[in-house]
Parts: structure tokens; sequence; C-alpha cells
């Protein structure tokens, strides 16, 4: 975006209800919501420091609109329409930009204020999957979805205490350090967490080769400091265990390149025979709609997976699977934390009724986003645009999916990272045994 002088645009506006004003204005529609990743998860919840994350990732849309000057233009202003909209409040926004520039007699970034008013902006939208990337915060958070990123591997949440570490990425440089789900980092290089700034924090992660030593209180009150040395990280999102015949598939989220390795995966499993299938989609956040697709078509039979409307109730887009399909036995595991995309291929198959859930009630997030990005300055804004139906023509959103046989874990592990549930008190996994055995 161009200096003051630039972002100046004298605009008719209203001037019987608001006297004397000479509009300056400048907009980039944009927000922020707090998306907190420090090299690994991504979390729509807390405050929004630097790169992001998903815990409850999402629908993700992947179609990003390039603003580079065909669509956007530095000498747009400030427009609303639609019978909501209150003229008065949009020219009083204008002219109050005005009047800070004319008037404000101390020293201020310009710059600062106008990204202040984009983050206003969208966070007032109030939608937790909508939100503002600063500059330099989008390639971060393309890199996540994707699958890449630079960072320890973990997803944290801010507290007033420190960060509260969600979960943490199996393999990861923090996974090797000792770094596990709950604990509670509260200094960085010596430093109290709440001492540094968003930006701090991000550089803090954001560079390969780059040593940190987080101190750190586990869940059983002991303290220790990690030296975790920051990487580049690759995921793999698909996990393949054969347990006496039966396969067990856990897909961890929805990256860009899941449904090939899902793809590939089936391809093994019908090589060698199985008697059935579990696929685990516990703490799946989401991630990308199309990579979902993918899964689901392989999974079901010839017919819709899932289908999307705009705002105006519009149908936008009809998802469907081809004849090709899983000939054996399927349970799907789910939990509070299978969101969104997850939730589409679990929707699909209880539509279809080619498995059985197992597990606890879905999230229920079935809302898609899209991205545009402003590629002068690395910013971008997610914002959501499509709601998402199952096969039968439900929204899940907000009330999730129950699953056919709820069971739940054992009290001492209902808050553990799945991979810390000891094989035989994992009373969901054993109800997908015994379903599959019978």
């Amino acid at each position: 975006m161009s200096e003051d002088k630039d972002q100046e645009q004298k605009t008719p506006i209203e001037q019987e209800e608001i006297p004397a004003l000479k509009s300056t204005t400048e907009e980039k529609s944009e927000n922020k919501k707090q998306c907190i990743r420090i090299n690994g998860g991504i979390l729509f919840l807390g405050a929004i420091l630097l790169v992001v994350i998903t815990v409850f990732a999402t629908f993700f849309v992947a179609d990003k609109l390039y603003y580079n000057g065909a669509l956007f233009r530095e000498s747009d202003h400030v427009s609303f329409s639609g019978e909501n909209a209150d003229k008065y409040k949009t020219a009083k926004f204008q002219d109050i930009l005005n009047f800070i520039e004319n008037n404000y007699c101390l020293d201020y970034d310009v710059n600062k204020v106008i990204e202040g008013a984009i983050n206003g902006a969208v966070e007032a939208l109030g939608d937790p999957y909508t939100r503002y990337l600063k500059p330099g915060e989008l390639n971060d958070y393309v890199d996540y979805i994707t699958g890449t990123y630079t960072g320890v591997g973990i997803t944290y949440m801010l507290t007033e205490k420190g960060m509260m570490v969600s979960d943490v990425m199996e393999a990861s440089p923090a996974a090797k350090a000792g770094m596990r789900q709950n604990d509670l980092i509260t200094q960085i290089n010596g430093k109290a967490v709440a001492a540094y700034a968003g930006e701090e924090l991000s550089a803090l992660f954001g560079t390969a080769g780059t040593e940190v030593t987080l101190s750190v209180i586990h869940a059983d009150n002991t303290a220790e400091d990690l030296k975790i040395t920051v990487a580049k990280i690759s995921r793999q999102s698909v996990f393949v265990t054969n347990y006496d015949g039966i396969m067990y598939v856990k897909i961890t989220q929805f990256d860009e390149d899941t449904g090939a390795e899902f793809l590939k995966a089936i391809e093994k499993i019908e090589a060698v025979g199985c008697s059935g299938i579990i696929l685990d989609l516990r703490n799946n956040g989401g991630g990308y709609e199309n990579q979902a697709d993918i899964v689901a078509d392989r999974i079901l039979p010839e017919g819709i997976i899932a289908y999307s409307e705009d705002k105006n109730g519009n149908r936008i887009s009809e998802i469907k699977s081809d004849e090709t399909c899983i000939d054996v036995p399927l349970v799907v595991l789910v939990n509070e934390r299978t969101a969104s995309a997850s939730e589409l291929v679990t929707g699909a198959i209880r539509d279809h009724k080619k498995g059985t859930i197992v597990g606890g009630k879905t999230y229920g997030k079935a809302l898609g986003q899209t991205t545009r990005e402003y590629t002068k300055d690395g910013s971008g804004i997610i914002l959501t645009v499509a709601r998402y139906f199952t096969p039968s023509g439900e929204c899940i959103h907000g009330t999730g999916i129950t699953p056919d046989v709820p069971v739940e874990l054992p009290e001492e592990y209902r808050d553990a990272a799945l991979e810390e549930i000891p094989f035989e008190q994992d009373a969901q996994l054993q109800k997908a045994f015994e379903i599959l055995k019978k």
C-alpha cells in the first residue's frame, strides 16, 4: 500500500450528516483472529500472534486471489452497501481517519493506524474462522496448511501464564526434546513469554537452525528447560498400521498431499488384503477441502459427498464420488476435535451408510473459507464464504455429528494426546476392533 499521499482520496459523502467532512480513506479489508502457530499447528483461538493454525483448521477453499492491481486499487475508498448498511457510520469512519490525519499533533505511524482499522473491521465480524494475516504472515500460514513450515512443531494458545501447548507433532524437534501436550511454556531464552510481542515470538521460531531454550512446566508440575533447534518440517498426515488383518489408518490433518498419501495407503492395503479398516479422524481439525474430497471419493460409492451454498443460499459447489469404493467393513473414529474437512468425510460416510461412526460428538464446523492475498506486503485475509451440507442436506455447523456408537475415553486420558493413551486403554479404538471382529 502506498504512503499517505497515495492513500488520500477525497470522496463525496453525506455532508448533511457529517459537516465539514473531508475524507481520506484507504481500505484493505482484513482481519486477525488470533491464531497462533509456533512451528507447529494452528489454533484459531486466543490472541493472534503471528503465524497461524487450526486447531480447528477449516474447510479451506484453496483459491487464492492475488490482489496486485487488477481488482484491488489503492484509490478504492470505504464503501458498504445493502439494506443494513448505516451510511452515517460509514461516513463517520472516513471522517475519523481524515480528522486524525489533519489534526493529530503527536507523532504516529499512519500505517499502524490503517492496520489497526483493518484488524478491527475483520475482528468485528465475530467469526473465529475469518481473520486478517498481517504483513509477512500469509506465507507462514500457506506453509502450514500445505504441510511444510519452519518451526519446532507445536500448537499453542496464549494464556496469562504463558503458552499452553495443545499439540506436539510426532517426530518434531519439540517432541524429540521432550515437549508434551498440556505443557506450559513460561519463558523463551530466559525471557517471560508475556514480555514478547507477537512479531518477536514469530522470529524466535522462524529461522531454521536457530536454537531456542523453552522453560516449561509439565502437567505433573515438574519443570525443565528444553533446548530445541528450529527446523524445516514436512508433515506426514496419513499413517497405517496392520493389526492382524485389520488396517488402522490415521489421518492427522488434510494437508496438500493427504489425498495422494491416502490413495497410496489404500493401494497397499488392497494389495495385501484386510478384514476391515479403522479410519481415525480424532483430533483432525480439517484442512484442504479438496483433499478431504479425495479421501471420501475413494471410500464411498457413486453419489454426493457434500455441497456448499453461498451467503444467499445459492448452491456453489457439489462434490461427488465415483463408483470406486472400499468394499470392506469400515469404522470411523471421531471426537470433539474432529472438525471441518474431517467432518465432511464423516458426514458423507454416515449418510451413505458406508461405515460405523464411533467415539465422541464432533466439533461442528461446516463453513468454508477462501483466501485473498496482497502480494505487495505479504498480508492476506481468510474469509468465510460458504456453508457446507452433508449428502442428506444437513448443515452440521454448531451441532456436530453424533456417533453411531458413543464411547468415552477413560477419565485419566480424556485430555491426553492420543499417542499417550496405552493401546489397551483406548476405549474408542478397542470398540472399533470389537465391531470389526464380529
